[in-house]
């Protein structure tokens, strides 16, 4: 037959605790523990893969924005612009014997008069 330690308490309550009871606690608690920490390694890990996807489109974005600016310096050249200007518009650059040079003299600014 099996002895129980009765306590001290009325009503003859068993006050000890079972041996089982802690065993099962403590392998609860493991399991809650180590389950915490695989949930954390697996979410860390799922972030790093996502971080590492947005620093690829950052870094692609940047390559895909250089190449642009490139195209429109391209595009903004006087060699590509002069034959479109003057074939749409009827423009020409003019010689150098037509340019006239118009010096930019000092002139001072018109005084205001305070009475008016």
């Amino acid at each position: 037959m099996a002895k129980r330690a009765v306590g001290a308490k009325s009503g003859g309550r068993v006050t000890r605790r079972r041996g089982r009871s802690v065993v099962a606690l403590t392998l609860f608690g493991f399991v809650l523990v180590a389950t915490s920490v695989i949930w954390r390694r697996t979410f860390v890990l799922s972030q790093s893969r996502t971080l590492q996807l947005l620093e690829r489109q950052r870094s692609d974005l940047r390559a895909q924005r250089a190449q642009l600016q490139r195209e429109i310096r391209d595009a903004a050249s006087r060699e590509k612009l002069m034959p479109l200007v003057e074939q749409r518009l009827r423009l020409r650059m003019p010689s150098d014997s037509q340019i006239i040079v118009i010096e930019k003299k000092d002139v001072l600014p018109p005084v205001r008069d305070a009475s008016k």
